[in-house]
């Protein structure tokens, strides 16, 4: 049986960008944090709209849960509105290199 032959020694460590489109990229970025933003505002609103417990150790969990949820949506939220910054600048940018 023959050897397999190998084109290539290891992988190389330099990234190759040949194909990397700047605008893509965040565009893909910023729908990223579009869907973690509603999932966060779901979850928030869902947290909400539970029981509140009898026990004064379950409503010590239940308010850190409710914190820990409104914290990470906040922090998501204004992750999304920087990201709705960028996107209008991306916009901006591209608009003046089309219209010299």
């Amino acid at each position: 049986m023959r050897k397999h032959r190998r084109t290539q020694g290891s992988v190389s460590k330099k990234a190759q960008f040949a194909n990397f489109n700047l605008a893509s990229a965040l565009e893909s970025l910023h729908a990223a944090i579009l869907q973690a933003e509603t999932l966060a505002q779901v979850a928030s609103d869902a947290v909400d709209h539970l029981h509140y417990p009898s026990s004064a150790r379950a409503r010590r969990e239940f308010t850190r849960m409710q914190i820990l949820v409104g914290k990470a949506a906040d922090a998501v939220s204004a992750a999304l509105a920087h990201g709705d910054e960028l996107m209008a600048a991306l916009t901006r940018h591209l608009e003046d290199r089309r219209d010299p």
